[in-house]
Parts: structure tokens; C-alpha cells; sequence
């Protein structure tokens, strides 16, 4: 249970910066007459945001994906295919926030794509760290 929430945190600061990055207007392109959010504020909202919707649908996938898996014989097609579900997991996870609580339909093709990324990103790093807490170095 450790490893899922450090796989969470892991991630949703990874999104989150990533986000922040994306998002933030250097000083030097700000308007004058503008207001604009200092990048900890922007990275601080998009946390607030990512974290719970990554822990539950981190979860929940996690529970559906992993005891799906317990019969194929071979590892590398087993993590492509758990790999591929996660994504397509966080498409349908994004597309059911975007029916729920959006109503602008303009961003949503980069909507999902960042939802499928994070799922992806959050079974990668749930991988990484699964290994790394096994086999202490």
C-alpha cells in the first residue's frame, strides 16, 4: 500500500509540474495590465486537482488491471497489455470528468491525451518503484 501511494505522489507531482511548465507565462511575455498566477500557485491548483483524481483512479485500476493478470505466461506481453489498459483507463476516466464537468469542447482531444499520459505515467513510475523496493541496491 506504500508503494501505491509514493507511486501516486510521484506522479501527481510529475503531472503537476509538467502542467505547471505547460501553463506558466514567463515574465518577461506577461502583459502589463495583466494578472497573472506565480508558478507555485499554478503547480499548488494543478496538485489540488491531479492528486485525487490519480490516487482513486490509480486504485482502481491498479485493483481491475493487476487481477486480470494472473494466468499469462509471458512478462513482456503482460506489461505491454497492462501498459495499454492503463491508458486507455485514464482516456475513459478523462472522458468521464470532461462529460461531468465540462461544457467547452475545445481542449478535449489534449484533455484526454494528458489523461492517457498520466495513467501511463503513474503505471510506469508504479513499476519502477515496485522494483526498486524489492530488490534493495
Amino acid at each position: 500500500m506504500l508503494k501505491k501511494i509514493a507511486a501516486v505522489i510521484l506522479t501527481s507531482v510529475l503531472v503537476s509540474g509538467f502542467l505547471t511548465y505547460w501553463s506558466y507565462t514567463p515574465m518577461s511575455e506577461r502583459a502589463d495590465d495583466t494578472m497573472y498566477e506565480s508558478a507555485s500557485g499554478i503547480f499548488i491548483l494543478h496538485m489540488i486537482y491531479a492528486l485525487p483524481i490519480i490516487l482513486i483512479s490509480g486504485f482502481l485500476t491498479d485493483f481491475l488491471v493487476k487481477n486480470g493478470f494472473k494466468g499469462f505466461s509471458s512478462v513482456r506481453l503482460t506489461v505491454v497489455f497492462q501498459a495499454f489498459l492503463y491508458m486507455l483507463s485514464g482516456v475513459i476516466i478523462g472522458i468521464i470528468l470532461i462529460l461531468q464537468f465540462t461544457k467547452d469542447d475545445s481542449n478535449i482531444p489534449i484533455s484526454l491525451l494528458i489523461a492517457g499520459s498520466s495513467a501511463l505515467l503513474y503505471f510506469i513510475v508504479s513499476r519502477l518503484i515496485e522494483r526498486t523496493w524489492r530488490h534493495p541496491a
